[in-house]
C-alpha cells in the first residue's frame, strides 16, 4: 500500500473513533505526568486517541452508576 493509502486508512480510523457531533462540553482535567503517560499508553493499546479513550471511560462509568 502506498503512503497515501496508509495515511487515508489512518485518517478514516481516527475519524471513526471521534465522538458523534452534537452539543459538546469541554472539561479541562489535570493529570500528573505519570497519569498522562499511563492513560496515553492505555489509549494507544486500545487503538484509540487519548480524548476518545477518556470519553469512553467516563461514559462507561456513567452507564454503570447506581441510582441513589
Amino acid at each position: 500500500m502506498t503512503r497515501t493509502g496508509v495515511l487515508r486508512r489512518s485518517l478514516r480510523r481516527e475519524l471513526a473513533q471521534q465522538p458523534t457531533p452534537g452539543p459538546t462540553r469541554r472539561i479541562p482535567i489535570r493529570l500528573s505526568d505519570d497519569e498522562y503517560t499511563r492513560a496515553h499508553t492505555a489509549a494507544r493499546t486500545a487503538g484509540q486517541n487519548l480524548e476518545t479513550w477518556i470519553h469512553d471511560r467516563i461514559t462507561a462509568a456513567l452507564d454503570t452508576e447506581q441510582p441513589e
